[in-house]
């Protein structure tokens, strides 16, 4: 990969691919109308699309065109609006406001809500079943499709949230936060630099120092994260916030302090952008991504 002068122009140029991209997933007649209305509400609601950036930025990294990834990098991104969608859910996190909307089941309703987010994680493995074959690439989609279901799955985002609303009001220890901070939210922010690098060919030594990268990269976005549930501002954050301390959720932030909690975030960002220094090769896109994660104020 040829070193990118303006990385940010780059992925800007990336993102809107990925906008484009997605707003035509839902142009395809046969499903319901209501259905579809209901899942490009929560798609198109906006977001800052990292996870499927991650993908492309992980791919050119490795010297692989992102553009060819875009069916991979949206099923990423459908992926993570159903978690959203189903985390607002009044059984869950009970949240009425999501990206400044109102949140999907208080624009459509509880079951549709349910019913949107499933759709949108059977339509992710559709995608990366229709990337498979569109470029012949069968043996790369199957690694794709296990890396994104072990992610999203009981061992990783679901178990995390499991792990999370057990947590509620009770005392856990920097370990066990650690943990559920890791499942809940690392895993999907690494597998999509995972997809990314195995659609690019990546050898097991590439693939280590990723994953060094991204797993870091995973706890200091949730600690951000938290510290933004508790000092930022509701209308800034498209979403509630306060709600985190007023549900007695278990975070970094509520452990350690604000300060150290923060100083924390930094040391992982480090830490993230050394693990690259072992692809021996241009990394701009990820090291940019990594700031936007860790230092984003909304």
């Amino acid at each position: 990969m040829k070193k990118i002068s303006d990385p940010g122009a780059y992925l800007e140029r990336q993102r809107h691919a990925v906008e484009k991209f997605l707003a035509g997933l839902f142009d395809a007649g046969g499903a319901p109308s209501s259905l579809q209305e209901a899942m490009r509400y929560s798609v198109n609601a906006g977001g800052k699309r990292m996870r499927p950036l991650l993908v492309m930025a992980a791919a050119e990294t490795l010297g692989h065109p992102g553009e060819k990834l875009l069916p991979v990098a949206a099923a990423l991104e459908l992926v993570h609006t159903y978690s959203l969608i189903h985390d607002d859910l009044p059984a869950m996190d009970d949240s009425d406001l999501r990206r400044g909307k109102p949140s999907c089941h208080r624009a459509y309703g509880e079951a549709m809500a349910i019913l949107a987010g499933d759709a949108l994680l059977t339509l992710a493995f559709e995608l990366v079943a229709g990337y498979g074959l569109q470029e012949g690439r069968p043996a790369q989609a199957l690694q794709i499709a296990l890396e994104l279901a072990r992610a999203a799955g009981r061992e990783g985002m679901v178990g995390g949230q499991v792990l999370d609303l057990e947590a509620e009001g009770k005392a856990v220890d920097l370990e066990g936060l650690e943990k559920i901070d890791r499942l809940k939210t690392g895993a999907l922010l690494q597998a999509a630099v995972r997809c990314g690098a195995i659609a690019a060919g990546a050898s097991k030594e590439q693939l280590k120092a990723l994953d060094g990268y991204a797993s870091r990269l995973g706890l200091a976005f949730q600690i951000t994260d938290d510290l933004l549930d508790l000092e930022g501002d509701t209308a800034e954050m498209g979403k509630e916030t306060g709600a985190d301390r007023v549900r007695g959720k278990a975070t970094l932030p509520a452990l350690l302090g604000t300060e150290a909690a923060r100083r924390r975030a930094g040391e992982l960002y480090c830490e993230a952008l050394a693990s690259l220094e072992a692809l021996e090769k241009p990394a701009e896109l990820l090291r940019e991504l990594a700031r936007r994660l860790v230092f984003r104020t909304k």
